[in-house]
């Protein structure tokens, strides 16, 4: 199973650029990191103007100990003055690799 994070937040009005370069800084520094698979910025298809970046890790364990480093801990700060106050949302979630049927894995899951 893989370990999937999702992080969406709204810009402060005129500070969307910043926001998205912290994004593209973030996902170039997960790349470096032992247990990173893949990752996105994310901008919103929609009226909502949210930007975000999903990760893809082989464990919650190299999620956490990549995302406590000094320098995430630090790109994070520099994000808060710069988003809608309450509008940072994060979610975790397991995918599974193999293409198998929803209910299996919830299973596993429940093990």
């Amino acid at each position: 199973m893989l370990y999937v994070r999702l992080s969406l937040m709204k810009p402060k009005p005129g500070k969307e650029f910043e926001v998205a370069a912290i994004m593209d800084d973030l996902v170039t520094f997960y790349k470096q990191h032992e247990g990173f698979v893949d990752g996105y910025k994310l901008l919103a298809a929609d009226e909502t103007a949210d930007i975000g970046r999903v990760t893809i890790w082989r464990s919650e364990v190299d999620a956490d100990r990549t995302a406590q480093s000094t320098h995430v801990m630090s790109r994070r700060s520099d994000l808060m003055p710069l988003i809608e106050e309450g509008s940072h949302e994060e979610r975790s979630f397991v995918a599974e690799e193999e293409s198998k049927p929803l209910a299996q894995l919830l299973q596993k899951l429940r093990r």
